[in-house]
């Protein structure tokens, strides 16, 4: 049932507008972007459907096929629920120049719930389209990315960098999108023509609260600070000896061994080397695992999983602790490691295929 179809059987009458936005899957460049680094996202086929109209009131009345039924008013305080999101969506369209009161709002999604693969993005994204469609304001997919940024930032209390509103709001699905979060400057890039990507969820839910979240954003900062630089996207690996805190000085060693494995892997998929991408993918979620420390036994045992399966490249994808993982497979070879990786890994679940 789309969210057309769900806005009709709850309130029995037509949206005015609806609109949508796919999650995404990050290739590899985790937690730089709120360095001001590099990141490789592509969109997933998955998406979130939003279907909307007008309130003459300050009520949100909203219906979420994942969430169930959620009322509030505009001037309401935020209450830690999916309306947070919607609230916050319609209060920044508002500063743009709409003059919405309340609306009601109907949600289905096939992205799945706290799996690294960007699902509130998604809602936030497709909420601006439509609110922006309904409201005539005429917003880049730049504009609208930063208002979903800010929705985090203000409404949910995620300081997450622009990544992932970036690539829903900016991406065509099949598309890899290199993304500069300092300039903001991208290139599109196109697939391995004999690989794809497989993602796998580990069969436990994303468990990275946002103040732990906030945590690691905190210690990079402290290390930007100690080298004396914006961001640890202006750092170089020989600098962080310079850092005595052995958890701050890991945390710098992901962060900018991270940002150069993008720049690395943008090259290797320009020159159509995909060996070398995944032996790239494995040494990311190893700093993932032991210098940022966001994995978890579950990822690091599917991603052992799959090497071991003969697959090109393995690594967690998205904030980490639980969630999901993206492997790197040859075209010929995607039945049978995709067979061996959850005949070992029973808890977990196939999700896509790029």
């Amino acid at each position: 049932m789309n969210s057309k179809d769900v806005f009709i059987k709850n309130f029995s009458k037509l949206p005015e507008v609806s609109s949508y936005a796919h999650g995404r899957v990050n290739l590899i460049g985790e937690h730089t972007d709120y360095n001001n680094g590099f990141v490789l996202p592509t969109l997933i086929p998955q998406k979130i459907n939003v279907s909307i109209r007008r309130r003459n009131d300050k009520k949100i009345i909203g219906f979420s096929e994942d969430f169930g039924y959620k009322e509030s008013f505009l001037d309401s305080p935020t209450d830690g629920s999916w309306i947070d999101f919607i609230k916050g969506a319609i209060k920044l369209i508002n500063k743009e120049g709409a003059n919405f009161l309340g609306i009601d709002i109907a949600v289905t999604s096939d992205v799945p719930i706290a799996s690294g693969l960007s699902s509130s993005a998604a809602l936030e994204v497709s909420s601006l389209k439509a609110l922006s469609l309904l409201a005539n304001l005429d917003l880049d997919e730049i504009k609208i990315a930063k208002l979903g940024q800010k929705i985090e930032h203000e409404y949910i209390g995620t300081n997450c960098g622009i990544m992932d509103q970036f690539v829903s709001a900016r991406a065509e699905f099949g598309e890899v999108l290199l993304i500069d979060c300092e300039s903001l400057n991208y290139k599109l890039l196109k697939f391995f023509p004999n690989y794809t990507f497989l993602i796998f969820h580990s069969g436990n839910k994303r468990k990275l609260s946002t103040s732990e979240y906030n945590s690691r954003k905190n210690e990079t900062e402290i290390a930007s600070n100690l080298l004396k630089v914006s961001s640890l996207r202006h750092a170089n690996i020989n600098q962080i000896i310079n850092i005595k805190d052995k958890i701050i000085r890991k945390r710098a060693k992901h962060i900018i061994s991270e940002n150069q494995r993008v720049l690395n892997a943008v090259k290797e998929l320009e020159e159509n080397n995909a060996i070398n991408f995944g032996k790239l993918m494995y040494q990311s979620h190893n700093s993932m695992a032991y210098d940022y420390e966001i994995s978890s036994p579950e990822l690091d045992n599917l991603v052992e999983s799959a090497k071991v399966a003969g697959a090109t490249g393995a690594r967690l994808t998205g904030a980490g602790f639980g969630g999901c993982v993206v492997v790197l497979v040859p075209k010929t070879k995607i039945e049978i490691i995709s067979k061996s990786i959850l005949e070992k890994c029973p808890k977990s679940f196939f999700v896509s295929k790029l």
